[in-house]
């Protein structure tokens, strides 16, 4: 079992590095490109809460709950994902599918932790408008992006004292994006094109606390506090100009290579903000769970020197979610479907993102289930239902809709066997 596990793991990695496409959104060429949220789909079903901590599942968002665990635990997320835009003259539908998470978490006697693999940012846009050129013949400029970054994560969490856990996640970050801008003039075979391309690496932290507090023999109160501090990743950047056919198939000429050294822009510094979470619910033990919580991302702060828009700005971004869940009867025997455990959520968050000097806003609401399988494990399944757009009414809209299926697999290590 462990053996499959960790080939599947090995496998699915290598799958998720080199095909992994998780957005079709125009928004996503700001910044890093889409923001993903860290976190599984039981959390995510929740409206995004990282309060609740159970001894089965790993709550990838939030380190400390490695603490409380009881089972290694492999978690799996999948998503397909239904973009509907709205602009002035048009509206589009774009689907996209692609892997959520992957990762392992291991208890111990003394601690708890896991490891693992994350989108954390997704780019992947197409976008054109015409024009009337200095002749009044007319210019067709293309704006298209690729790519994303990754995080590849170690978290670790554990007991000081009674009621009180805490935890610490490294996130190593790499990846690339491609933004390319093309200019295409009617009646001439071949477009202009600057290509600009971001490779990034860099490392990253969160820290976590976690109070669990009994109230009475059925009530309990968790709360939970939460901390990333500023990092900066570095961007190895390449610029090159070049003459393409409209297709894309025809290249005249040789690529010019742009000197970034003399600019200083060949290796530049991408500053991410930090990030602060806070946050508590109220609950029974394997009957029912409600919570609350808000988080406040300094994005005011964020920089990245060698992509520069000029309608692009950002400012200080916050996000707030309610959740919970709800189970019939958690040790029926006789009725599955009275261990299924439902779950809701709602999300609403100010990105951070200010295009054309309007903030940019989302909202979602989720509803999931979980299916209890063998032994401790389970699937979960749910919907998404969002929208995004900016603060005005005739503001470029985005609505979008999300099928997500997570599997948390359960297994025991470390146990001395009786009989062989």
């Amino acid at each position: 079992m462990i053996r499959i596990a960790l080939k599947l793991f090995v496998l699915l990695i290598g799958s998720f590095v080199f095909s992994q496409n998780g957005t079709t959104s125009p928004y996503s060429y700001a910044g890093l490109g889409e923001l993903n949220f860290r976190g599984t789909q039981i959390i995510r079903f929740m409206g995004g809460l990282e309060i609740y901590n159970d001894s089965i599942h790993a709550n990838l968002s939030n380190p400390s709950s490695y603490a409380k665990l009881k089972m290694t635990n492999y978690s799996l997320g999948l998503n397909y994902r239904i973009n509907n835009l709205t602009g002035a003259n048009e509206s589009k539908s774009l689907a996209s599918a692609g892997l959520d998470y992957i990762g392992v978490a291991i208890p111990t006697k003394f601690f708890g932790f896991g490891f693992g693999i994350i989108p954390y940012t997704s780019v992947g846009y197409k976008l054109s408008y015409s024009e009337a050129g200095t002749e009044n013949e007319e210019v067709l400029n293309t704006f298209d992006g690729e790519g994303g970054v990754n995080k590849v994560f170690f978290s670790a969490g554990f007991n000081p004292v009674k009621y009180l856990s805490i935890g610490v996640t490294i996130n190593y970050n790499f990846g690339n994006i491609i933004y390319e801008t093309r200019r295409f003039q009617n009646e001439i075979t071949l477009g202009t094109g600057l290509e600009n391309k971001s490779s990034v690496s860099g490392l990253d932290f969160k820290f976590s606390s976690h109070l669990e507090i009994p109230l009475s023999d059925a009530l309990e109160l968790q709360a939970l506090f939460s901390f990333a501090p500023k990092a900066n990743l570095t961007s190895t950047n390449s610029r090159i100009f070049n003459t393409r056919s409209y297709s894309g198939t025809t290249n005249f000429g040789d690529d010019i290579q742009i000197n970034l050294i003399d600019l200083g822009l060949n290796r530049t510094n991408i500053r991410i903000p930090h990030l602060l979470s806070f946050g508590f619910g109220l609950g029974e033990e394997r009957k029912w769970f409600a919570g609350a919580q808000y988080t406040i991302n300094d994005m005011e702060n964020f920089s990245h020197k060698f992509i520069s828009l000029p309608n692009v700005a950002y400012q200080n971004a916050y996000q707030f979610s309610l959740g919970g869940f709800y189970i019939p009867n958690y040790s029926s025997i006789t009725s599955y479907w009275k261990r299924i455990v439902f779950r809701m959520g709602f999300r609403h968050e100010l990105t951070g993102v200010i295009v054309n000097n309007f903030g940019l806003k989302e909202t979602g609401i989720n509803f999931g289930i979980g299916l209890p399988l063998a032994g401790f494990s389970n699937a979960n399944i749910g919907f998404e239902y969002g929208s995004r757009r900016g603060e005005e009414d005739n503001f470029f809209k985005e609505n979008f809709w999300s099928f997500r299926i997570g599997f948390s697999l359960n297994d025991k290590w470390f146990i001395k066997r009786k009989y062989n």
